[in-house]
């Protein structure tokens, strides 16, 4: 299959990219510096301002398939007025623009989204059915608008599917934050530590993505996280026992409030999220399933 894909260069990209050239599938590839993505990820890239400038044609030539992955980094910083503009515009406009500019050889239009969607409080059980709200918290809202924005390309007889990923385990996310200080005693659970953390193995995700290419059955949105959410402080002692590390150092939620304003609700929220689709519609094989096995397989050899 012809490819292009946005965000490529980030911690998922890199490794969808890795696995679909080795599938064989031809990849182009936008990004807001498309000589340092070629460079970096060998494969044909081109430059996008999503902000300033329209989908450049010549990358748009011959697609089948765009897997759109681009969007600001939700963790890097207070969530400001500004950042949380910039956070909500990365998203939906580039979903817009890429949908409007969608040449006539697309068949497949696979975006991002997360398990923010959610309603991420208590111990309730969601999978796919849930219904959003039109009226949400600013993760709610970012998630509920980009989707709605992906689904547009429906109307032209494109098959959209929306993928809402967990906490992604591997070299990368949430963890290349947290590892340094597990690996120096440092770490424990955040805030009480009973909120629900669901999670995936990267090479699960990159799994979901790859499948969603070429599977028709994959559409609207698709919870992509392990079928055994974890409880936070479980999670830390998971991970402290891989690593051969301490893990009882709780970080009060009240010291991320300070420190990350309105951004701590990402580590401080529950959510109880399983795999309803890819487990019951899909029958998607996971790799991993059991946490302890997936931090092994990531960190287990040092």
């Amino acid at each position: 299959m012809n490819i292009l894909i946005t965000g490529a260069t980030g911690f998922i990209g890199r490794h969808l990219v890795q696995r679909l050239k080795q599938s064989q599938h031809t990849i182009k590839v936008l990004s807001r510096d498309g000589v340092r993505a070629s460079q970096k990820l060998a494969v044909p890239a081109y430059s996008w301002d999503y902000a300033t400038q329209e989908v450049p044609a010549e990358a748009l030539e011959d697609i089948q398939v765009i897997i759109h992955l681009m969007g600001e980094n939700l963790g890097d910083g207070r969530w400001t007025d500004t950042r949380k503009r910039a956070i909500y515009e990365s998203r939906i406009l580039s979903t817009r623009k890429l949908v409007a500019a969608a040449p006539s050889s697309l068949e497949c239009f696979i975006c991002g989204s997360a398990i923010g969607i959610y309603p991420g409080q208590g111990d309730d059980v969601y999978d796919e059915s849930y219904v959003v709200p039109d009226h949400g918290d600013f993760m709610q809202t970012i998630c509920r608008d980009w989707e709605k924005e992906a689904a547009n390309i429906e109307s032209r007889g494109v098959r959209r599917v929306s993928i809402r990923t967990g906490v992604v385990l591997g070299e990368g996310g949430m963890l290349a934050k947290l590892l340094p200080l597990f690996k120096l005693g440092l770490g424990g659970p955040i805030g009480q530590g009973c909120q629900w953390l669901p999670w995936i193995h990267i090479h699960d995700l990159v799994s979901v993505y790859e499948t969603a290419v070429l599977d028709t059955r994959y559409h609207g949105p698709v919870n992509a996280v392990s079928p055994n959410p974890v409880r936070y402080r479980d999670f830390a002692t998971a991970l402290g026992k891989t690593l051969h590390r301490p893990a009882f150092f709780p970080t009060p939620a009240f010291i991320l409030k300070l420190v990350l304003g309105e951004a701590a609700a990402l580590a401080l929220n529950s959510y109880h999220i399983v795999p309803g689709k890819l487990l019951q519609t899909y029958q998607f094989d996971f790799k991993f399933t059991g946490l302890s096995t997936a931090l092994e397989d990531l960190f287990g050899k040092g």
